[in-house]
């Protein structure tokens, strides 16, 4: 059970950077035409965004399960201190940048959303833009937590149990209230315990039949998704629910099987947390001063806002941790004293084999 856990898996950094990408696309495109870019449900982006839906969040939340097997709560951990560390880390960037982000969007001209003050206090317990994963993550490590204190996801055998639970309450999640996210935690919560699984059980979970299962699984659904998105396939909501969920879990699973290393990703990956947190003020920004400019056409405007959505997190970490006395805001905003400098580090390093 116990393992030898390096510094950085760079494989892991680079999935992690993948599942950034694919959320930040989603982001930028939009969840319906009257969101984001505002595309037409017969446009190419839109069919990208149709075709990642069951794999964008669920392989950012199966990650996080996998990277927090590397230090799991164990029978000595305090859960308060636990707790601390999580709010520390997650709840204290819930407040201050969805408060900023709601401020900007009552401020800031033609956004696609216009906010009124007298909700503001609704944003910090129900879900608000993408800051329900935060509400929704933290859900699951206290979840997860106690799980671990009981001992219930020491075995595989009980490992299995608890995930296949998982997994059928997961079906059920729109009937869990929106409080804290908590049908969303509820949604995502076997991609976690896939992740924790895919590392902690991974001699098991991890051979060569199982990867050629997971790859023809993944053929198969697939080919059923893409005939449901050319409406050659008529599937009611439970059934494309079920697709969805199983498609969602093939690939996940086969990515993290045979992850890779690829430098550009990596170094993403390292800053998840940071473009996760202020990427939309990136993609948001350019869009409405692509729109001011008369610039209309799909494809640079959704590469003029990936590279804003992206790269601005970055440079605004860099420079809070850079200039002495703006290193309180990045505490405030990222929930952690780091350095920076330990961002290059790990691509200095081969990928662990």
């Amino acid at each position: 059970m116990t393992k030898t856990t390096p510094e950085k898996d760079l494989r892991i950094e680079t999935i992690r950077g993948l599942a950034l990408f694919l959320m930040v696309a989603g982001h930028v495109i939009g969840s319906s035409p009257d969101l984001g870019m505002k595309v037409p449900d017969d446009s190419a982006l839109r069919y990208l965004y149709d075709s990642l839906v069951y794999i964008r969040m669920p392989l950012f939340t199966a990650i996080s399960g996998y990277v927090y097997a590397l230090r799991p709560v164990n029978a000595d951990c305090e859960l308060s201190r636990f707790y601390q560390g999580k709010f520390k880390r997650v709840g204290i960037p819930l407040l201050t940048v969805s408060t900023l982000f709601f401020v900007m969007q009552m401020i800031v001209p033609n956004t696609n959303d216009k906010p009124q003050l007298g909700d503001i206090f609704s944003i910090y317990f129900f879900s608000y833009a993408h800051f329900w994963f935060l509400q929704a993550i933290f859900c699951i490590f206290v979840v997860i937590s106690l799980l671990e204190k009981a001992g219930l996801l020491l075995t595989l055998r009980n490992y299995g149990l608890v995930f296949a639970a998982a997994l059928a309450a997961s079906f059920a999640s729109e009937s869990f209230p929106n409080l804290f996210s908590l049908d969303r935690a509820v949604e995502l919560l076997p991609f976690f315990l896939l992740g924790l699984g895919l590392y902690r059980f991974s001699a098991q979970l991890i051979t060569r039949s199982s990867v050629i299962t997971m790859a023809a699984a993944l053929v198969i659904l697939v080919g059923i998704d893409q005939a449901y998105l050319f409406a050659l396939l008529d599937l009611d909501d439970a059934n494309l629910a079920l697709v969805g969920t199983a498609l969602g879990l093939a690939a996940i699973s086969l990515l993290i099987a045979r992850r890779f290393y690829f430098m550009p990703l990596a170094w993403l990956g390292y800053f998840s947390f940071e473009i996760y947190l202020f990427h939309v003020f990136g993609t948001a920004g350019a869009r409405i001063v692509l729109n001011k400019l008369q610039v209309q056409e799909d494809l640079l405007v959704f590469v003029v806002s990936m590279a804003m959505g992206l790269l601005l997190p970055v440079a605004f970490k860099l420079v809070l941790e850079r200039i002495g006395p703006l290193h309180v805001l990045s505490v405030a905003f990222f929930g952690a004293k780091t350095r920076v400098n330990r961002a290059t580090a790990p691509l200095q390093k081969r990928a662990t084999a």
